[in-house]
């Protein structure tokens, strides 16, 4: 049936496509398919409708934001094979998928094409042609038979390791992990994911109002996907919003309640997909908490807090401070200095639409428009301006201050850089990134210095040569027959560049002489490296943000110079950051000897006893010819049929052991559990409920006085009996090589900056 024979596509169309496919195309009883014929293809709708609306909305971080037929079909036929407790293996399950899938290609609502992957390779993906029909079916369906959606009750607690949703509690693949979590061994363990799940959510009605205004008039509230200029990703934006939304018009009115779990690591994340409050700040500022609460004199002092740290932006100051790094009393004086300012945007955001400028828009105008209602139950109320007992259910968050740099400052006492990562008391919030970019060009300049005149003279020149036949490249239209000839000059000069060495991008990036400039570009490094940052790593980050710094400089900068500075910045900070960086070669280095014995590396993170294990495999990936839509005839060049598609699938039934990521994953993921350990000592510690996300701690405004305290108290706990001398036990690591420094860990209490 073609779309245009009707006014509207429903399920019933669906369904009676797939009926009819199924008798036209699943002939023979030999076909692994041919028990579907037999079953009714409404019984499974809802949860194929789900699938095909979650999976169609491209993965964060995806290179591209490419959406693979491969991981949609397989994805539709595991889901549907599991709902119908089929056995199939992943060759069948996919096939499947693809047949169900074909359903939408067949009313013109996605096209599957042939395009260029990240590796060059050729790859299948999914165009999604009329997403307004993908969503207007998952907005019909009955929220109970969507997966990956919110609960209308709090789910059970967990009382041992398998969920009776059926989820684990780990996501791993080490069964021992599993047999090994008890609530009794794993108190603190089994209490942080349950408090989180009796935490209920409701919709923030007003911002949900002006998120539909936003996008139907396309605001600069989401100016990122508005100004994005590439179609694709302006289009995948577009979705990732509307999926948010849509969910959010399924849960208004309601109060929903999230099902959690840990990865390997230990990190807590939620089962739901999109709307949460890990999810992005449209997510979190649609968000408000059930369980409210009078605000009190020291919740107001945070909503204020909350609004400059939202803001982010220029607080007046002649440093050029933004106010999400002044200090918390600043932020708060900062902020009822403006307050006029911030309840105008929340009489009239339609028409003062400023607070679209925020660093996190939807956020701050949620702390406006409450502290708008604040401001009017005083007003209505009998009990004054000095009262401040409003019930409020709105969320503010502290986060901590380089959270990977402070653990391994932690880990290695390291006084040096402890004042950069705010783990000591002071007047200033210190700044790591501006360290690392002094330290970088204080080298560059000194580098320079070694140099004669005339080679830097020489390379200057050709610097500039490169710059001006760049610019001039990039002003001419794709197909002028000019930029081909500029090209050829331009590969010239690259030539003549090789050839001096590493003084041409010296010279260039000594031009950078603003330091909020400097800071920027370190910034991604920076923040990187106790992850796992690689000198190769960081030199493509350097390449792949130039365009995203809103630096004009780094518009005509070469790649080659880009990939220089993320291996000077790499270098550098083994000198500035000494200590931290030997720790992690340290990570590696165990994680390389586990690997060459042919085991994989485990640990158990302090306190809590969680125990970790890198448990990396490799499904195996073979080729399948898989058929997509009813047989054509014969293609002339592989004998296969026209609608059969070759594709890679990996068959997690036939898992081997990954080369190369113990030794990978050992630095981030030490890094990323020992911050697990933090989140879930300071929820076990906490007698009202804690939100968090990683490295970042949420509570009602009229909790946070207490969780600014315990969330310093707990990172104390964590590291006064330093944890390191186990880890490396556990890990078979080797501290030869590290002289431990004098930093008096307990310092921290008394850091304002470290969590804020």
């Amino acid at each position: 049936m073609a779309t245009s024979e009707i006014k509207r596509l429903t399920r019933n169309h669906i369904a009676a496509n797939i009926t009819s496919r199924l008798d036209k195309e699943i002939t023979s009883r030999s076909n692994q398919l041919y028990p579907m014929k037999e079953i009714d293809p409404s019984l499974y709708m809802d949860v194929l409708l789900s699938v095909v609306y979650l999976y169609t909305r491209p993965k964060k971080g995806t290179r591209d934001k490419l959406i693979f037929f491969s991981e949609v079909a397989s994805s539709i036929g595991h889901r549907v094979r599991g709902f119908l407790k089929m056995k199939m293996d992943t060759s069948v399950a996919t096939r499947l998928g693809a047949f169900l899938l074909y359903t939408f290609e067949d009313f013109g609502v996605l096209h599957i094409k042939l395009t260029k992957g990240s590796n060059g390779h050729n790859v299948y993906v999914v165009e999604v042609l009329k997403d307004d029909v993908i969503t207007d079916f998952w907005s019909k369906i009955p929220r109970g038979m969507i997966s990956k959606t919110p609960a209308a009750e709090p789910y059970e607690d967990w009382t041992s390791s398998r969920h009776s949703s059926g989820q684990s509690l780990v996501k791993t693949g080490d069964k021992e992990v599993l047999s090994s979590l008890t609530p009794t061994t794993h108190p603190i363990v089994y209490n942080c994911v349950n408090k989180a799940q009796r935490v209920g959510w409701n919709i923030n009605n007003q911002v949900l109002s002006l998120v539909g205004w936003a996008l139907k008039n396309r605001v600069d509230a989401f100016a990122e996907i508005w100004e994005q200029r590439n179609k694709d990703a302006r289009a995948t934006k577009l979705r990732e919003a509307q999926a948010i939304k849509g969910m959010a018009d399924k849960l208004k009115g309601t109060t929903f309640y999230h099902l959690y779990y840990y990865d390997f690591r230990g990190r807590k994340y939620p089962t739901t997909a999109y709307l949460h409050e890990q999810g992005s700040d449209l997510s979190r500022g649609l968000l408000l908490r059930q369980d409210v609460k009078p605000v009190g004199r020291e919740g107001f002092f945070w909503l204020m807090v909350s609004l400059a740290s939202n803001w982010g932006g220029d607080s007046g100051r002649e440093d050029g401070l933004k106010t999400d790094k002044i200090s918390i009393k600043e932020r708060h004086e900062w902020a009822l200095a403006n307050e006029d300012v911030f309840l105008s945007y929340a009489e009239n955001p339609k028409t003062e639409m400023d607070w679209m400028s925020a660093d996190k828009p939807w956020q701050f105008i949620a702390a406006c428009l409450e502290l708008k209602k604040l401001r009017e139950w005083q007003y209505l109320s009998a009990r004054g301006f000095e009262c401040y007992d409003y019930p409020s259910g709105l969320e503010v968050y502290i986060d901590g201050s380089n959270n990977g740099s402070q653990h391994l400052t932690a880990l290695t006492r390291d006084e040096i850089t402890a004042p950069h990562v705010n783990l000591v008391p002071q007047v200033r919030m210190g700044d790591l990134y501006r360290y690392v970019a002094d330290s970088l060009w204080k080298h560059i300049d000194e580098t320079l210095l070694t140099h004669d005149e005339a080679s830097k003279l020489e390379a200057a020149g050709l610097v500039d040569d490169i710059i001006s036949l760049k610019e001039e490249v990039n002003r001419l239209d794709y197909e002028d027959p000019q930029r081909t000839e500029l090209i050829t000059k331009l590969q010239s000069l690259r030539l003549i560049a090789n050839d001096l060495g590493d003084l041409p991008p010296l010279v260039y990036w000594s031009r950078f002489k603003d330091q909020k400039s400097r800071r920027k570009i370190v910034k991604r490094n920076t923040m990187t490296l106790p992850y796992g940052g690689t000198p190769y790593g960081l030199g493509q980050q350097q390449i792949d943000d130039a365009k995203k710094h809103g630096i004009d400089k780094l518009l005509v900068m070469e790649h080659k110079w880009g990939a220089f500075l993320g291996r000077l910045i790499f270098n550098d900070c083994k000198i500035s950051l000494e200590r931290p960086m030997r720790l992690l070669q340290i990570f590696e280095a165990a994680g390389a000897k586990a690997e060459s014995e042919g085991r994989f590396l485990k640990w158990k993170l302090p306190i809590t006893n969680f125990p970790v294990t890198q448990h990396y495999t490799e499904g195996t990936v073979k080729k399948l010819w898989i058929q997509y839509g009813p047989k054509i005839g014969e293609h002339a060049t592989t004998k296969h049929d026209v609608n059969e598609l070759q594709i890679a699938v990996c068959f997690i039934e036939d898992t081997k052991p990954s080369k190369g990521k113990q030794s990978q994953g050992a630095s981030p993921n030490v890094i990323h559990s020992l911050d697990a350990a933090h989140l879930m000592l300071v929820v076990d510690a906490a007698d009202f409920p804690v939100t968090t996300i990683h490295d970042s701690y949420g509570c009602l405004l009229a909790d946070m006085p207490e969780l600014f305290k315990i969330v310093r108290t707990q990172f104390l706990r964590l590291y006064q009996h330093n944890p390191i001398d186990q880890i490396m036990i556990d890990i078979g690591g080797d501290m030869s090589s590290i002289e431990m420094g004098s930093l008096d860990i307990s310092q921290i209490l008394e850091s304002e900056f470290c969590f804020v």
